[in-house]
């Protein structure tokens, strides 16, 4: 009886580990066909990318934007003599009443100028006493 017992719970193990076997390799062969399928895709990609900057050189190229500037916005190839160096360029006068524009935006940043809540808020954290935010200064 013992023998019996013990074939048929060989037997089950046999079969269980056969099962098990055959799973592995089912779900193996998936993942071997999903990463080809995936390669594929990618040189797929990867060749439409190649395409795509050949069609963005070919259209950037400088002599076909100048044809279709000279076409479509008569504009006129520049004149080699126009170009110039930064120190030709004349400096621009300062004049007292044009004001510097960037110190004008500090001064209503960090001056009395107008403030939003957020910055009105912090702002009061940073000045609180130490008694009420737990911290020292």
């Amino acid at each position: 009886m013992f023998l019996r017992i013990l074939h048929a719970l060989s037997l089950l193990i046999l079969v269980g580990s056969a099962v098990a076997v055959y799973k592995v390799k089912y779900d193996t062969t998936y993942e071997v066909q999903r990463i080809a399928k995936l390669r594929a895709e990618i040189r797929g990609e990867q060749e439409r990318i190649a395409l795509l900057r050949a069609e963005w050189t070919r259209l950037a190229a400088p002599q076909r934007v100048q044809e279709l500037a000279v076409r479509h916005l008569g504009m006129k190839p520049m004149d080699v003599a126009r170009v110039s160096d930064l120190a030709n360029l004349p400096e621009k006068p300062f004049m007292p009443g044009d004001g510097d524009p960037i110190g004008e935006f500090i001064e209503t940043v960090v001056g009395g100028g107008p403030r939003d809540a957020l910055g009105d808020f912090l702002r009061s954290l940073n000045t609180a006493e130490p008694s009420a935010t737990g911290r020292e200064p």
